[in-house]
Protein backbone atom coordinates (compact mmCIF):
# COMPACT_ATOMS: atom_id res chain seq x y z
CA UNK A 1 0.00 0.00 0.00
CA UNK A 2 2.69 1.94 0.62
CA UNK A 3 3.59 2.01 -2.99
CA UNK A 4 0.54 3.96 -4.47
CA UNK A 5 0.72 6.39 -1.73
CA UNK A 6 2.94 8.62 -3.69
CA UNK A 7 1.39 8.37 -6.98
CA UNK A 8 -2.28 9.54 -5.70
CA UNK A 9 -0.72 12.26 -3.60
CA UNK A 10 1.53 13.68 -6.34
CA UNK A 11 -1.79 13.07 -8.87
CA UNK A 12 -4.26 15.08 -6.40
CA UNK A 13 -1.58 17.52 -5.93
CA UNK A 14 -1.92 18.18 -9.62
CA UNK A 15 -5.85 18.15 -9.60
CA UNK A 16 -5.53 20.85 -6.81
CA UNK A 17 -2.98 23.39 -8.30
CA UNK A 18 -5.13 22.93 -12.15
CA UNK A 19 -7.91 23.92 -10.08
CA UNK A 20 -6.45 27.00 -8.09
CA UNK A 21 -4.66 28.22 -11.41
CA UNK A 22 -8.22 28.22 -13.35
CA UNK A 23 -9.41 30.44 -10.68
CA UNK A 24 -6.35 33.00 -11.30
CA UNK A 25 -7.36 36.33 -13.62
CA UNK A 26 -5.20 36.11 -16.84
CA UNK A 27 -3.72 32.44 -16.32
CA UNK A 28 -5.76 30.70 -19.68
CA UNK A 29 -2.60 29.42 -20.94
CA UNK A 30 -1.51 27.85 -18.04
CA UNK A 31 -4.66 26.01 -17.76
CA UNK A 32 -4.76 25.16 -20.96
CA UNK A 33 -0.80 23.75 -20.81
CA UNK A 34 -2.30 21.89 -17.47
CA UNK A 35 -5.15 20.66 -18.77
CA UNK A 36 -3.42 18.83 -21.89
CA UNK A 37 -1.33 17.63 -19.44
CA UNK A 38 -3.41 16.03 -17.38
CA UNK A 39 -3.97 12.80 -18.71
CA UNK A 40 -0.09 11.75 -17.88
CA UNK A 41 -0.32 11.82 -13.60
CA UNK A 42 -4.07 10.56 -14.11
CA UNK A 43 -2.80 7.28 -16.36
CA UNK A 44 0.77 7.14 -14.19
CA UNK A 45 -1.64 6.54 -11.01
CA UNK A 46 -4.15 3.85 -12.54
CA UNK A 47 -1.00 2.08 -13.60
CA UNK A 48 0.71 2.47 -10.47
CA UNK A 49 -2.92 1.06 -8.55
CA UNK A 50 -3.48 -1.64 -10.48
CA UNK A 51 0.03 -2.51 -10.91
CA UNK A 52 1.12 -2.53 -7.14
CA UNK A 53 -2.22 -2.62 -5.09
CA UNK A 54 -3.44 -5.19 -3.36
CA UNK A 55 -5.99 -8.26 -4.95
CA UNK A 56 -9.39 -8.53 -3.75
CA UNK A 57 -9.52 -12.29 -1.98
CA UNK A 58 -13.22 -12.31 -4.13
CA UNK A 59 -14.30 -12.75 -7.03
CA UNK A 60 -16.89 -10.29 -9.14
CA UNK A 61 -19.68 -12.95 -8.48
CA UNK A 62 -19.16 -13.13 -4.65
CA UNK A 63 -18.90 -9.61 -4.16
CA UNK A 64 -18.66 -6.71 -6.83
CA UNK A 65 -18.15 -4.43 -3.53
CA UNK A 66 -15.88 -3.74 -0.89
CA UNK A 67 -16.27 -1.40 1.22
CA UNK A 68 -19.30 -3.19 3.01
CA UNK A 69 -19.83 -6.51 3.86
CA UNK A 70 -22.71 -8.44 2.16
CA UNK A 71 -23.11 -11.04 0.23
CA UNK A 72 -23.90 -10.54 -3.56
CA UNK A 73 -27.75 -11.97 -4.23
CA UNK A 74 -27.80 -14.69 -6.78
CA UNK A 75 -30.42 -14.58 -9.57
CA UNK A 76 -31.30 -17.60 -11.76
CA UNK A 77 -34.40 -16.46 -13.58
CA UNK A 78 -36.10 -12.96 -14.88
CA UNK A 79 -39.14 -14.56 -12.71
CA UNK A 80 -37.06 -14.42 -9.52
CA UNK A 81 -35.88 -10.99 -10.23
CA UNK A 82 -39.07 -9.33 -11.04
CA UNK A 83 -41.00 -10.73 -7.83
Amino acid sequence: MEKIKLPIILATVYLFIYMITATIPGQERWVVFLFSLSPLPVIWMVWRVLREGIASPFTFEERFYEDYEYERVKVTSMEELNS
